[in-house]
């Protein structure tokens, strides 16, 4: 582990303590994890996450990243994904600062970072953080000890933390966010499309309507910006948002038929593929894993 995230950590550590997640600004979130026993299911929103601590693996489509101290991920477009924290314990938990990725803070940015070209195709970038992000991440973790000072200082360092990344290997997936790429434009309005009919079975010609695509551009474009197919896609979020609601209290069988699911075998067995266990067996997993933590 590089010896500027070996102390990011250490710091990281401190505040984090007990908690799973504490924001450090708006928009911008220390993350933690101290347990390697459930697969998780996300929903990525533009963002950009530096790992410190720990080791995570992320699916994305058939894409698997393996998140380790010193990497960093950066996302321009909506995508559910799963993942499973590999290495944490109480001791030594996974830790990760996430930063939410607006799309007028980084056109007012642009103008002053190199000009990149957008990434065209996948949208996202993965690997080696670069040096100046972990610098500013130092100050952001200081102004912890400081809270008088976070509203001047805090909202300068974050704009500075953005343009680090803009000044690094993952610029080009930064540069997407704002970059006006048609076919991108046509795919993000199909994703929108998909999250508000999530209890309809849709099919494939009517996202490609929505997006103005034939069948065959649509599944190009759509498959290049989120490595997954349109029908996965789609299944991965009717996915998620019941076991949310599983976790809640919802009854299993009324949170598969909320999105559509008119089996409840079917809707058993897609959930089991996607987080492993069925969704009574995930239920009572989370129970005594919060049990035991009582």
């Amino acid at each position: 582990m590089p010896e500027d995230i070996a102390k990011l950590a250490a710091r990281a550590a401190g505040i984090v303590a007990q908690q799973d997640a504490v924001d450090l600004l708006e928009g911008v979130t220390l993350l933690s994890a101290r347990s390697t026993d459930s697969r998780m299911a996300m929903f990525f929103e533009p963002m950009a996450v530096i790992v410190l601590q720990g080791a995570m693996e992320v699916t994305i489509g058939q894409a698997i990243l393996d998140y380790a101290p010193g990497t960093c991920f950066v996302g321009s477009i909506d995508l559910p994904v799963t993942g499973r924290v590999t290495r944490a314990s109480r001791d030594a938990p996974y830790l990760a600062i996430r930063v939410a990725l607006r799309r007028d803070a980084l056109a007012d940015l642009l103008a002053d970072a190199p000009q990149v070209a957008a990434e065209k195709g996948k949208c996202y970038a993965f690997g080696p953080v670069a040096e100046g992000p972990p610098e500013v991440c130092a100050r952001l973790l200081a102004l912890q000890d400081a809270p008088e000072d976070a509203a001047i200082l805090g909202p300068l360092i974050q704009r500075e933390l953005l343009y680090r990344l803009l000044r690094g290997p993952q610029a080009a997936a930064l540069h997407q966010i704002v970059a006006s790429d048609p076919k991108l434009t046509q795919v993000r309005r199909a994703l929108t499309w998909i999250r508000t009919h999530l209890d309809e079975s849709v099919p494939v010609q009517d996202m490609a309507n929505c997006a103005g695509m034939s069948i065959a551009s649509f599944h190009r474009h759509f498959r290049n910006a989120t490595g997954m197919s349109p029908l996965q896609y789609q299944k991965a979020l009717r996915l998620q948002a019941p076991r949310r609601a599983i976790l809640s209290g919802t009854e299993i069988a009324r949170a598969g038929f909320a999105v559509g699911y008119e089996s409840p075998s079917q809707f058993s067995r897609e959930y089991a593929r996607m987080f492993g266990l069925a969704p009574s067996k995930d239920l009572k997993r989370l129970i005594d894993q919060d049990s035991a933590a009582v």
